[in-house]
């Protein structure tokens, strides 16, 4: 098997089991700040940084494309970015201002990426100047006052439109057989409604940055002596932004280092090591146990289909299944338990 299908294979393996968990934040009732959720949010983190990095070690993405250029497969991958976004914004117990800085980054790196790939357009600065004027007048005032409503009320059409459309479309994946123009609109469809979000949560972070930033400046100087000095103080957050080299190129400009560069067999091997995948071997004997499990699950069901099918024919007196019991009935009266078998019998 080539190098490509392989890591291409893992790859899809870690966005899958990543997506998934995400997922299940949205359902979850135990709180955002328990032991428990900020476990799995961080396992999330891993798993997303992790699926970047193959993304940047397979090339699957280049500057000089369309999105309709990108496979259906790999318009997942865009989405990378935004999901760690959003999952550092639900980070508890740590430095806000550190996690919302980071959620900034790859928000702007998730807009911009799908600026270039030709996912939306950007808002012209004529437009931008218009809607920032300030009114001369009250009928001015009025006027830009239901502006903004009406463009409210048209964006929020717009998010419930999507919603209910990507809701319909993950259904519909969800099927076993399913056609590659379904899968690219679900993407599609869920790629501009994180364009939206991003560009909200945006506006956010802007104003609780501001909010941080007035809270650090009304902080005594005498209180950073008084918090208790950590033996081992945590790892500061670092973004791990999509690349195409990952040696020579910075991080896409933000200004972090770039991670040393892992051929994928090191990658692997190392993941192995540190427990987080499971080795060839392991794999094996699981997917034998799994489809083990499976096939005594299918018997016990076709047993039961078995019963039901009879249960069916004796209620509603089909006379085939009747003719068949008499004659077995028939066949038990003339040839009776032991009746032929006087093996060592005298």
């Amino acid at each position: 098997m080539s190098e490509e299908v392989t890591i291409d294979r893992k790859l899809i393996d870690i966005f899958d089991e990543a997506y998934h968990l995400y997922d299940s934040f949205e359902v979850r009732q135990d709180p955002t700040n328990s032991d428990s959720f900020q476990s799995d949010i961080k396992k999330c983190i891993h798993l997303f940084e992790d699926a970047t990095r193959l993304v940047s070690l397979c090339g699957v993405f280049s500057s000089n494309e369309s999105h309709e250029e990108i496979a259906t497969t790999d318009l997942r991958y865009l989405l990378l970015p935004f999901f760690l976004a959003q999952l550092n914004l639900k980070l508890c117990g740590g430095n806000r201002k550190e996690c919302v800085e980071v959620a900034e980054i790859y928000y702007k790196d998730f807009l911009k990426r799908c600026l270039e790939y030709g996912l939306y357009e950007e808002e012209s600065s004529r437009d931008m100047e218009v809607t920032r004027a300030a009114p001369k007048n009250e009928f001015e005032q009025l006027q830009q006052m239901a502006a903004t409503r009406e463009q409210k009320l048209q964006k929020y059409r717009e998010k419930k439109e999507l919603a209910d459309q990507i809701k319909q479309l993950k259904i519909a994946i969800s099927a076993e057989h399913i056609d590659d123009d379904v899968k690219r609109e679900f993407y599609s469809k869920l790629l501009q409604s994180c364009i939206i979000e991003a560009k909200d949560e945006l506006i956010t972070i802007d104003q609780e940055k501001a909010i941080l930033e007035h809270l650090a400046r009304r902080e005594p100087e005498g209180a950073h002596a008084m918090k208790p000095k950590h033996v081992n103080p945590p790892k500061p957050l670092k973004p791990i932004i999509i690349t195409k080299d990952l040696v020579q190129k910075a991080v896409y400009g933000a200004g972090y280092p770039s991670l040393p560069t892992l051929t994928v067999e090191e990658f692997y091997e190392q993941r192995v090591r540190e427990g987080i995948w499971m080795d060839p071997e392991q794999t094996k004997k699981a997917q034998q146990l799994a489809l083990q499990n499976r096939t005594d699950e299918m018997e016990k069901e076709l047993e039961e289909q078995d019963e039901i099918q009879k249960e069916d024919q004796v209620e509603n007196d089909d006379p085939e299944y009747l003719e068949r019991a008499r004659a077995m009935d028939d066949w038990k009266d003339d040839h009776r338990r032991g009746f032929g078998n006087r093996h060592n019998r005298s």
